[in-house]
């Protein structure tokens, strides 16, 4: 049996064949490339170390340690952070349409005996009284004499 249609095979392999897929030459070398690289980093990386922490005094690798230890300390924080973050992205609730429209009734204004009784029932307008005399502004200016 070949399974259900469209569907991928089970195993190894693409379309009807079975096993590893074949590899180019150039991949080949292209991956032992990369891993000679990588041994050679390392042991560059390390030699440096060494050399760098026999010749340091006590105080300057103690700075160099914390320092280390810093980062090291706020990876983990920060890896959090980040999935905290994705994770709220990916849980947003899918948009719902507009919102209805929001009708604001007011019951009506307690007004006293015999007043709005014939104009619809509304106050007249208050005009706050000005005055024709305009008022002279004082200023202090900060460091003069």
């Amino acid at each position: 049996m070949d399974g259900i249609p469209g569907t991928p095979p089970y195993g190894y392999g693409y379309g009807t064949e079975y096993g590893p897929r074949p590899i180019s030459p150039e991949q080949r070398v292209a991956k032992r490339l990369g891993v000679v690289l990588l041994v050679f980093t390392a042991a560059f990386g390390l030699t440096l170390a060494v050399i760098i922490g026999q010749r340091l005094s006590d105080q300057s690798l103690a700075v160099m340690a914390g320092a280390v230890c810093g980062v090291a300390a706020s990876i983990p924080p920060s890896l959090l952070i980040i999935w905290v973050t994705r994770r709220k992205q990916e849980q947003r609730m899918p948009y719902a349409g507009p919102y209805p429209p929001v009708v604001v009734v007011q019951p009506p204004a307690a007004y006293p005996p015999g007043v709005g009784e014939g104009a619809g029932r509304y106050l007249p307008p208050v005009y706050a009284p000005m005055s024709n005399i305009p008022v002279q502004r004082e200023f202090v200016v900060v460091g003069e004499e």
